[in-house]
């Protein structure tokens, strides 16, 4: 994991390269939403796509986590099926769901099923290296999605070539390397004996979730986050029984509403009353694409850094081998 982690940079960099020698049919399907199916590792991406182009793309875009699909996916629904593997239960289900009300499909993977589906039903597939833990290969599923997005006419406002802005990203990492290995060490000393509450903007959402799914899966520790502003209507009461227990680590961009902003100085102000201890990271980037994928890695370091510290084995995720064990059992 270590080693993945390290080359991530050099991951973003092949997946543009490899998405620029994969072409996409240049004819744009009439649709009027887009769907993108996905489950942990692989589904994160949709997440990503649906923050990076939320103020650029002209239709909606929605991320699906589930066996079931919205009873809205019809003939004018482009549906983005996402599996690293290619055999994601939840997924192939969602998609069978999307295929029989008439959905458009472009499909992300590997291979395994999905891939087989795709061409035999002559659907638009992005291909990417296989053999790796899901949630390592992120730079290949955001890259592909991307690729995907913007052959559709969707592409973020400030970097409308969206692979020249994942390999800016990835020059960006190398050069802060150094920076960003050293703060993981020092949020990982904070995280060492406190419970992990992560908090930023409602648009940041994404990022924090990627953050929390990293801690759980390779620290194997159990980790909250929340958004602003709507953590100030309900979250926020929950606080009085706040403790040193608690380690809060707010995550920045330049992008930061400005009332949101204000609302998480104050609310530092509250926790660190409480007891808890309270620290700010400050994403670096010229571009939406290029400040997530810092905080990305940032948090990535940190995820592993907390299950060296911790003497625990970052790839391993035996209760997930467990259950999906059992469930194939009663299949």
């Amino acid at each position: 994991m270590r080693d993945l982690i390290a080359s991530f940079p050099d991951q973003l960099s092949e997946a543009a390269q490899s998405m620029a020698a994969q072409p996409l049919p240049e004819t744009v399907p009439d649709h009027d939403r887009i769907l993108v199916l996905g489950m942990g590792g692989s589904g994160i991406g949709g997440r990503f796509l649906s923050g990076l182009l939320g103020d650029a793309a002209r239709v909606p875009v929605a991320s699906g986590h589930d066996y079931r699909i919205p009873a809205w996916v019809g003939p004018s629904t482009m549906v983005l099926a996402c599996s690293y593997s290619g055999n994601t239960e939840e997924t192939l289900a969602a998609l069978a769901a999307a295929v029989n009300q008439g959905a458009q499909v472009r499909a992300l993977t590997s291979g395994g099923k999905l891939g087989a589906m795709a061409e035999a039903n002559g659907w638009p597939v992005l291909t990417v290296p296989g053999g790796h833990p899901p949630r390592s290969q992120f730079g290949w599923a955001v890259t592909g999605l991307l690729h995907h997005f913007s052959a559709l006419g969707h592409a973020p406002l400030d970097a409308p070539d969206v692979l020249a802005d994942v390999a800016a990203s990835a020059a960006l990492l190398t050069a802060q390397s150094d920076n960003i290995t050293a703060q993981a060490g020092q949020w990982a000393d904070l995280l060492a004996s406190k419970t992990p509450m992560l908090y930023g903007d409602a648009a940041l959402e994404p990022v924090l979730i990627r953050w929390r799914q990293q801690i759980n899966e390779n620290a194997k520790r159990l980790c909250n986050h929340h958004v602003f502003p709507e953590m100030n209507h309900n979250e926020l009461v929950g606080w009085e029984s706040g403790d040193g227990s608690i380690a809060t680590v707010f995550l920045h961009t330049g992008e930061d509403h400005p009332r949101t902003a204000e609302r998480m100085r104050l609310c530092k102000e509250i926790f660190a009353k409480a007891g808890a201890a309270v620290e700010s990271v400050q994403a670096i980037g010229s571009s939406r694409l290029q400040s997530w994928m810092f905080l990305v890695h940032l948090g990535d370091w940190l995820s592993l850094i907390m299950a060296e510290n911790a003497g625990v084995d970052p790839v391993d995720i035996r209760h997930i081998d467990y259950l999906k064990g059992e469930l194939a059992k009663m299949a």
